[in-house]
């Protein structure tokens, strides 16, 4: 039951915060562009693998801070369901470089990031 409830508390914290980059992604451009899931997708991509490596070499960490951070908060934070919606609703209008560019940034972009959270977090750990 405490996983349960690390998951789910972490989980509504991770989708607070991505609506608020949402929220302020859509204030600054991000209508015409959806980069509000850019930013969560890399940002969170970055923090997995940093926050991995960081529970690897700290082992006496209990399992339900690692359940509550990366499944609930990291989980809850990024989103690929939504970013496959945005994906489709561009192509579907026919955005085709703007479908390339979003798709693009978020695979390679968050792949990268997270390339480079893991590498940050054997350096720090």
């Amino acid at each position: 039951m405490e996983a349960i409830v690390a998951v789910a508390v972490g989980g509504g914290i991770g989708a607070a915060l991505r609506y608020g980059v949402t929220v302020w992604a859509n204030l600054h451009g991000g209508i015409l562009f959806p980069y509000g899931t850019v930013l969560v997708n890399v940002i969170g991509s970055f923090l997995i693998g940093l926050l991995m490596m960081g529970f690897q070499s700290h082992n006496m960490i209990p399992p339900t801070v690692k359940l509550f951070v990366i499944t609930g908060m990291l989980g809850g934070f990024t989103t690929f369901s939504t970013f496959n919606m945005e994906l489709l609703t561009l192509v579907r209008a026919g955005d085709m470089m703007y479908a390339l560019l979003y798709g693009g940034l978020n695979i390679l972009g968050a792949f990268i990031c997270c390339w480079i959270g893991i590498v940050a977090g054997e350096l720090l750990w």
